[in-house]
């Protein structure tokens, strides 16, 4: 039976809500045949498999509007969110094909798992709600309500979920706990939340309008200085070492590196035009960035900060993951 948890948003603050090739060397190294990236590909309607050896692209796999993409930690399966069919749609990698679909509601968004690989937690904004997926059975097990859910991260322990609301009267960050029986605690904040890092001691977030990244602390909510970046700044993530979080600038169309001490980006690397989303190597040496704008994804290396590839893939390339 399905659980269901209600989460009173409080509004604290009000906000609106929404959603160049460098010089080239050797493509980054492919741990055997199996390495596949998936990418969502907004454009063609469809999820690219793409052979990170060959740099080609294997299948299409067609899945209407695919945004929110996410792959368990074992490589075994990928979870898509179809937004205009209001269903999570699951790929199995052995032979890439859609295994189950389901529903989950309106405008199914992002997907985050845990690192156990035991849950999926997909943000539903049409719904007003967090779904939880048991990878198991690939059933849904809980509801959360938040207000117009739009992304998620997962704390390493897999305790806790921080999840978006672009409530547009009182957007918030809204933390749900995914182990115990703890009521969900909504953060109110100033504008709609995009993406969400969940790093060791803080959460990182980009947010509508603001040409920054937020820092705030996990426990209270208290934000801190925003970071500011080279403009309308999307996806964000930890490297595996913890000392730099990564962002993605639209504007500028690259990649930058926020030095977690001093709280400020100390390097960028462009990879093309409406930058994405960040896929980071399994052995945290670089990582794959999604160009949207120019149909294409840039393989970049950390210790050189440097695009090392540059690969055509189709049309708006969103989100993406890495067989581990």
């Amino acid at each position: 039976m399905h659980t269901r948890i209600i989460v009173t948003v409080v509004a604290l603050a009000l906000g609106a809500g929404c959603s160049s090739n460098s010089d080239q060397m050797a493509a980054p190294p492919a741990a055997g045949p199996s390495r596949k990236a998936y990418v969502g590909l907004f454009g063609d309607q469809v999820v690219a498999v793409l052979d990170t050896a060959t740099r080609k692209v294997m299948k299409t796999i067609p899945v209407s509007a695919p945004d929110g993409l996410s792959i368990t930690p074992d490589g075994k399966k990928v979870y898509v969110s179809s937004t205009d069919s209001g269903s999570v749609k699951v790929i199995a990698t052995a032979d890439d094909t859609i295994v189950t679909s389901i529903d989950v509601g309106a405008k199914p968004a992002g997907i985050a798992i845990t690192p156990d690989g035991t849950r999926a937690v997909v943000t539903v904004g049409g719904a007003d709600e967090t779904v939880i997926i048991d990878t198991s059975t690939d059933s849904v097990v809980a509801h959360v309500a938040v207000p117009a859910a739009h992304a998620s991260c997962i704390t390493a322990d897999g305790h806790w979920a921080y999840v978006a609301s672009q409530a547009t009267s009182a957007p918030a960050v809204v933390r749900i706990d995914l182990k115990g029986d703890g009521a969900p605690k909504s953060f109110a904040v100033d504008k709609s939340p995009r993406a969400l890092s969940c790093s060791a001691n803080e959460i990182y977030f980009t947010a509508v309008g603001l040409d920054a990244v937020e820092v705030m602390d996990p426990t209270t909510g208290t934000l801190g200085t925003p970071i500011a970046s080279g403009g309308s700044p999307h996806d964000v993530r930890p490297t595996a070492d913890g000392k730099y979080e990564l962002v993605v600038s639209q504007t500028a169309g690259d990649l930058e590196f926020i030095d977690v001490a001093a709280k400020t980006v100390i390097a960028s690397v462009p990879t093309g035009k409406l930058a994405h989303w960040i896929t980071v190597y399994p052995d945290g040496s670089g990582a794959y960035v999604t160009n949207e704008g120019d149909n294409s994804v840039a393989a970049v290396d950390f210790a050189s900060r440097r695009v090392t590839d540059t690969i055509a893939i189709g049309n708006a390339p969103r989100k993406m993951a890495l067989q581990p």
